[in-house]
Formats: structure tokens, sequence, C-alpha cells
């Protein structure tokens, strides 16, 4: 009997044992980020993303399952938000929406779940079995300069107001909420310290309510010394000054978080018109960008009384290399250049126009249709994968209208 007691108290202290020796290596450091007012005619909502990074991971982290936050102000936007319909939209975002054969990797277990009258959770899991179907596009950033966006939140607004969205206090055995992929192990923390957002709310149930300027157009183009950004306003209304933000696109889906790079705070050139019903066109260049990177710009004004509107981004990818250009497009070198396994071809199109883009071996034999069809007027960014391809030269034909473009490309493994 002694015997077997003994047998019992070791289980129970393996038990103990075996979750602190299986426990992933870094810390999951959450943020809440990019929050912004939009309008329909009768409703308001305020959007937000969720973004995150592994702090001293491995780099090739994958999350198997995870779970998610948020606290809300019950007087900005009612209680009990997804038992009331007012969680309009949750969405996956960055690795956690990628897919394979068209099948998502990753899925919500629900469509969230009031944790208390002014909180609610959300919960994702892998969707696959297959392990080895999860390969690099699901890697977690584990760069504190670059987190990936993982969701994007929509709440519908009650009232008018200012207050932060929050990761609840009272939520305890928070290093439990993820999983690491292959072995099922939870991380060696959660850091929820920068899972905060707050945004002044403007409510209106009859549009847009009326705005410091009216923005007849904002855009971003690639020059010389960097980007220039210019926009033009119909009108102002106490129009004290402009706000640009900054953020870098990985993918469709997937950015930086934005960041200042001028105010009229310090930049003369961006003080507002105050009240105007003249036409005004402002401009600034970023000269502060790298080859090869795409950028996503948001203007924001700010009125006399602080009040701050944002408006919809503009992106823009900075060549690495420009490889030729006229006046129906422009077209960039293919980069990186050698690559292994992948490579980007960079374009852009003033006018809806024709393209085709394939690879050929040093034999002349294609090898790769990368692109063929009719496309609009703006830039494109196609990744290419050749991993299926062994090392060595090839060649890639692009065709745009009538002009004919070959890239050499070396491709090391």
């Amino acid at each position: 009997m002694r015997k077997m007691k003994k047998i019992i108290v070791m289980l129970l202290l393996i038990v103990m044992v075996v979750p602190q020796l299986f426990a992933e290596t870094g810390t999951i450091t959450l943020s809440y980020n990019n929050g912004v007012v939009s309008y329909n005619d009768t409703q308001t909502f305020y959007e937000f993303d969720i973004m995150g990074y592994v702090a001293n991971g491995s780099g090739s982290n994958i999350f198997q399952e995870g779970q998610v936050y948020i606290e809300y102000d019950t007087a900005i936007f009612g209680s009990s938000i997804v038992a009331n319909n007012k969680l309009t939209s949750i969405a996956l975002k960055g690795p956690l929406a990628t897919t394979f054969s068209e099948i998502a990797l990753y899925e919500f277990v629900n469509s969230g779940a009031d944790t208390y009258t002014d909180a609610f959770s959300l919960t994702f899991e892998k969707t696959l079995s297959n392990n080895d179907l999860y390969g690099s596009e699901t890697y977690i950033s584990n760069a504190s300069g670059s987190p990936d966006i993982l969701m994007s939140i929509k709440m519908e607004v009650a009232v008018s107001g200012t207050s932060p969205i929050d990761w609840p206090s009272s939520i305890t055995g928070i290093n439990n909420l993820f999983r690491e992929l292959h072995d099922g192990s939870t991380y060696e923390a959660l850091s929820i310290s920068n899972a905060t957002e707050t945004t002044t709310i403007v409510y209106s149930n009859i549009g847009d309510p009326a705005l410091p300027i009216t923005l007849k157009e904002f855009s971003a183009q690639y020059v010389d010394k960097g980007v220039a950004l210019s926009w033009v306003t119909e009108s102002e209304v106490q129009n004290l000054g402009y706000v640009l933000k900054r953020a870098i696109r990985y993918s469709e889906n997937d950015l930086s978080s934005y960041e200042v790079i001028a105010s009229y705070q310090t930049d003369d050139e961006l003080y507002g018109a105050g009240t105007t019903t003249e036409q005004n066109t402002y401009a600034y260049i970023d000269n502060k960008v790298k080859p090869g990177v795409t950028y996503s710009y948001i203007l924001e004004d700010v009125d006399y009384d602080g009040n701050v509107i944002g408006h919809d981004p503009v992106s823009i990818i900075i060549p690495e290399n420009l490889l030729y250009k006229n006046e129906d497009f422009t077209l960039g070198a293919n980069y990186p250049n050698p690559f292994n396994p992948s490579f980007t071809v960079p374009f852009e199109l003033t006018r809806t126009m024709d393209v085709s883009i394939n690879m050929y071996d040093i034999t002349g034999k294609q090898v790769m249709s990368i692109v063929n069809g009719t496309f609009e007027a703006r830039q494109y960014q196609f990744r290419v994968n050749a991993s299926d391809l062994n090392s060595g030269i090839y060649f890639v034909r692009t065709i745009i209208g009538n002009e004919v473009i070959t890239q050499k490309m070396t491709l090391l493994k």
C-alpha cells in the first residue's frame, strides 16, 4: 500500500512538472492599434487591429490556437455586444489568414463570446490536422518593430465619447491562452501592457458628420527624392492642420503600426487654411523610404478643438531598381536576385492593360506562368514561389501592351 502511494505521488509530480518542461520559448506580446471610426447611412462603427509578436521567439513560431479578450466602455458601445449583435465584424489577418489550396488554415471557434457585460473574447484554432501544411507564411514575427496584424475587430457605436479598448484586468491564467503548433505547449508568458487603444468617437446616425475638411484627393507618387504626398481640399472648416502617418505593408492584410512622420506641430507647410470655401493644395515629400518596400500612408486633419479625423490610406511600392518606364507603365527589377526560393515582380499601370509574365529556363523551355490577364491601373507586386525548380539561371519575360522586357534571374538553393 505504501509503495502504491509512492507511485501515485511520483505520477502527480510528473504531471505538475511536464507543462513547465514543455513551455515554448518566448513571450507573446499583444497590442491594440490602428483604431478608426467609420460610418454608413445610419450607423457609426469603431474598428481596430490586434497585433502581436513573440519576444525572444525563434522566428519560426506557429500558433496552434489562441484566445484574446477585449474590454470596452458600455456607455459608448452598450453592454453584451456579442449577444446584442453589436460586434459587427471579426477577421483573422496576417499569418492567421493564410490559406492552402483555398482552404483557411485557421478559423474562429465562434463569432465571439460575452465574458462580462463589458468584455468579450475571441478564440481561434488551426483547421487542418497535417502540421506540415503550416509553413513560413504562418510564422509569427519575433521583432517588436514589425509585429503581425492577427485580427481586425469592428464594433457598432451607441454614442459619442472617448474611452480606451483594453484587455480586462480580471482575466486570470493568461499565460495559457496561446499554444504552439507542433507540440501544443504554451508560451513562457503573455504580455498585454500594450493591449489598449483610445480613439475619440463622434457618433452619427445620418452618415458621416461634418468634417473639418472636404478632401478631394490624396495621392502618393514615387520621385527621385522619395515619396511625394499631395492632397487637395474643396473646403475647410476651422482646420488647424494635418498629420501624416506611415506604415510598412507586408501584404494585402498585413502591415506594421502607423507612425507619425510629419505634423503641423513641427512642419509649417502642414498648417491648415482655417475656414475657407476655396480649393487648397498641400504637399509633403517623405525622403526616408527604402527600396523594395511597400508603404501605406494615412492623412489626418485636426480642427481647432483638437478633434482628429483620419482618411483612407494610400499605398505605394518603392522600386528596388527601375527597369523600364513609359507613360503607360513602370516595371521594377525583380527582387531579390539571386533568390531562394521566392522573388517579387513589381510594376505599376497608369491605365488598364494586358499583362503576361512567364518564366523560362536556360534552354528556352517555359517553366512557369506567373501572370496572364487584364489589369486595372494601379500598383502590383506579384510574389513568385520557385521552390519546385532547381538551382540555375532563369529568364522572366514580361509583356505589357506591346513592350517585351526580359530579366535574368539566378536561383540559388
